[in-house]
């Protein structure tokens, strides 16, 4: 981040880092039972996103076409995901019953 030593915010964005790595880690034990995990993590990655944009255009950060496509890519393959979890999970309710 441009600076020479850990700053405070650094070290509370690693431990939320580390916590929402075993949650993810947590949820791939049952991943249709577990899938709503990824709506925080759609949040996480959008919000991320929007941050980049904003410090973008207040000219801190360099712009990227790159980081920009592969979060929205990220975006988009986790809602989709998430679609199809919850149609296979629809369709095994309907089944066993």
């Amino acid at each position: 981040m441009g600076l020479p030593e850990i700053a405070y915010p650094m070290g509370l964005m690693s431990a939320v880092a580390f916590s929402w790595a075993i949650m993810l880690l947590f949820a791939d034990r049952k991943p249709l039972e577990r899938r709503w995990v990824l709506i925080p993590t759609i949040i996480v990655v959008a919000l991320l996103s929007v941050a980049r944009i904003i410090f973008t255009l207040n000219g801190t950060v360099k712009f990227s076409l790159a980081f920009l496509l592969f979060k929205i890519g990220l975006i988009f393959f986790m809602a989709y995901s998430y679609y199809c979890a919850n149609k296979i999970e629809t369709k095994t309710r309907i089944t066993s019953h």
